[in-house]
């Protein structure tokens, strides 16, 4: 029973995380079940864990698709600073290939293990763009779990 629990949990946290990402930190939940969950369950409750996170964008990349002709145009504030004008343009770039049906899985992907472009600004930008639904949730999927595997298995690995 403790077991589905956790895995009902871990299901419930990734739905959260990915409809309130400010809020909702599925990084650092992944860190404390890196540490406290056992081996024989870790990788199961990651799935899980991947899965919430995959309705949870779909529900957003779906609100976003219905509403795309609001979201165009959206304007972002100018940062400033060498690095934070380079990582502008290169997220900016990247943003611009979710237009493309399948070199957009190439942002959403990044997005998903690195960050960059943010995964809540990429899921808005997909539904709003020309991204195939499937391949977006695909690229999500794999994307996220990979990135949850490999920071449960270093935290588990260091504790």
């Amino acid at each position: 029973m403790g077991d589905l629990l956790l895995l009902g949990a871990a299901f419930a946290f990734g739905v959260g995380s990915a409809l309130l990402p400010m809020f909702l930190n599925a990084e650092l939940y992944v860190v404390g079940m890196g540490a406290f969950v056992p081996d024989s369950l870790l990788w199961l409750a990651i799935i899980s864990l991947g899965v919430g996170t995959v309705l949870g964008k779909w529900f957003v990349f779906e609100l976003a698709r219905k509403g795309s002709s609001k979201l165009r145009s959206v304007d972002r504030p100018a940062s400033h600073g060498k690095w934070r004008v380079r990582l502008r343009r290169v997220s900016d770039w990247m943003l611009g290939l979710l237009d493309r049906p399948y070199l957009g899985s190439i942002t959403v992907m990044s997005s998903c293990l690195f960050g960059v472009p943010p995964l809540a600004i990429v899921t808005i930008m997909s539904g709003a763009s020309n991204q195939p639904r499937w391949l977006f949730l695909n690229m999500v999927f794999i994307g996220r779990t990979i990135q949850f595997l490999a920071i449960a298995y270093v935290i588990h690995g260091v504790v």
